[in-house]
């Protein structure tokens, strides 16, 4: 197997924006909250939820390599090495066999101390085999990006905070579906951009399924209001109305830059339905990293704000 298959597996560009910033996020909660924290769980919490986030571009890669045969690979920046052949699908199986054990191993002994980690594993693991394993494959399905990728970033920062505390943090529910909405912002916009490759390769997402809704800045108006919606019940819970009107400002405030964006590659899908457009994944492209670079600041800021301003008596 090329050692370049690791990096690929790693996909940084998704690791990032969701699953390091949930972390990220839990840190900021369990640093400002009452109770004492136990970091080497925190931590053991953490490593076991980016394993199986890394299981799951593992089988996503596996899901779905017919269709990537399809795809402008290069106009968007990625590298398929099922496709280049650089790994086949039995070191793809082998990787994530090593994975898993490294999970479960994590788990059992997380377990020790919070009883309630096979429940959150068991989560993870839904949302990893369910969206990616063949057998299930919601991937190939519309809708994933409402009921899948906001609740993906919940889960991480639930579970890395009670790894720490042993409790199961309403804050850090409220923080990380703030998070998870924001992120999903960009997920959906590429869902838009590989629309066509989608469709060629009978993956049934919401933009195949109905590519002249403009799915990326709809999202982004959901994403807007949903904050507004807990600004009362993060205040109590803060003990602090400005700061918590503060975050649903930041909140909303990122979620219109992003929301613009994705109108402008919504924009684009129209053009590409109707007239010959080639340069579409790559200019649609540009939009998506300009997003995920977005949702990775909006969780630094709203991070350092907790931490800074957060502390809860």
């Amino acid at each position: 197997m090329d050692l370049r298959t690791l990096i690929r597996v790693l996909r940084i560009e998704g690791l990032i924006p969701f699953t390091l910033c949930a972390i990220l996020l839990g840190f900021a909660v369990v640093f400002s909250g009452p109770a004492t924290a136990d970091w080497s769980l925190f931590v053991i919490a953490a490593v076991a939820a980016l394993l199986i986030h890394i299981d799951g571009h593992i089988w996503n890669d596996i899901l779905d390599r017919e269709i990537d045969r399809r795809e402008k690979s290069r106009e968007t920046g990625r590298n398929r090495p099922l496709i280049l052949g650089w790994a086949t699908v039995g070191e793809y199986r082998t990787m994530s066999a090593f994975v898993v054990a490294a999970v479960l191993v994590l788990s059992v002994y997380l377990t020790l101390f919070r009883p309630w980690t096979p429940l959150l594993v068991l989560l993870g693991f839904f949302f990893d085999y369910g969206y990616n394993h063949p057998r299930v494959a919601l991937a190939h399905r519309p809708g994933t990006e409402w009921y899948i990728f906001p609740w993906l970033v919940v889960g991480v920062t639930v579970t890395v905070v009670y790894g720490a505390t042993g409790l199961f943090s309403p804050l850090a529910f409220m923080l990380s579906l703030f998070q998870g909405l924001i992120a999903t912002c960009f997920v959906v916009s590429m869902m838009r951009r590989d629309f066509r490759s989608d469709r060629i390769g009978g993956k049934i997402t919401s933009s195949v399924r109905s590519p002249a809704v403009p799915h990326a800045t709809r999202y982004g108006i959901i994403a807007m209001i949903i904050p507004v919606l807990f600004i009362l019940p993060l205040s109590g819970i803060l003990g602090n109305a400005g700061l918590a009107y503060l975050l649903v400002l930041v909140t909303s405030s990122c979620a219109g830059m992003i929301t613009y964006l994705g109108a402008r590659i919504d924009q684009l899908c129209v053009r590409a339905l109707n007239t010959d457009f080639p340069e579409f994944e790559q200019d649609a492209n540009m939009l998506v990293m300009q997003q995920v670079g977005l949702s990775v600041f909006y969780t630094l800021v709203m991070s350092s704000m907790v931490l800074l301003f957060g502390r809860i008596a």
